[in-house]
């Protein structure tokens, strides 16, 4: 399992500082941590590359790159995070979250009991808890954040980057993500949440 997240130098506060200190304070502490940068610039980051795999920005992405478009560079960021790595559980996650303490092991004991093989669970977004399943479908319209989205298969992360990649105009990742799932996979919320979204300042602010 490996957890891609998410991040770029570019924000007026910066919350990585606790959202990494919450992950090595939980049962995730262990995780390959890939950090996926939105900008050549690394400098909020450089103190972690002792325990975290820096992805850098790179040709494939500047020449993608929008000045002024902030949503499409985000979107273009998710896809990259979306593309990274081959394994097969992944997190795909942002950088102004705080893990449950016990979120690896709570997200095991979930996945085990979803019988589809191809789905998105979202670990960040409330709703009512079922008595009998640590899981329920997401029954919003969409989806709003992906603040930590677990995948079960490199395969479904790659089609949705390739939608992501088709539709990246269209709307934000996480509506663009949501709505694949609902169309061509399942969507699924923990219950309860295993991260919080403890990010104030919008990124795209």
């Amino acid at each position: 399992m490996i957890i891609n997240m998410t991040t770029f130098a570019a924000r007026k506060k910066h919350y990585i500082h606790e959202t990494l200190e919450s992950l090595f304070a939980s049962d995730g502490r262990d995780i390959s941590i890939n950090l996926i940068v939105g900008s050549s610039d690394t400098s909020h980051i450089e103190r972690y590359r002792k325990v975290a795999n820096i992805v850098p920005w790179d040709r494939e992405a500047q020449a993608q790159f929008r000045a002024g478009h902030m949503r499409h560079n985000c979107n273009l960021n998710a896809i990259r995070a979306l593309m990274y790595g081959d394994d097969e559980h992944c997190l795909c996650c942002e950088d102004d979250i705080f893990f449950d303490k016990n979120w690896l092991s709570q997200l095991m004991l979930t996945i085990a009991e979803i019988d589809e093989k191809e789905y998105v669970l979202n670990l960040g977004q409330g709703c009512d808890q079922s008595p009998d399943k640590r899981y329920a479908t997401h029954t919003r319209q969409g989806l709003c954040g992906a603040q930590g989205i677990f995948y079960p298969s490199k395969l479904i992360r790659k089609t949705i980057g390739q939608y992501l990649q088709q539709n990246i105009r269209r709307g934000t990742n996480d509506a663009l993500i949501g709505t694949f799932a609902k169309r061509y996979a399942a969507l699924y919320n923990t219950t309860p949440v295993l991260v919080t979204h403890i990010g104030q300042v919008s990124a795209f602010h």
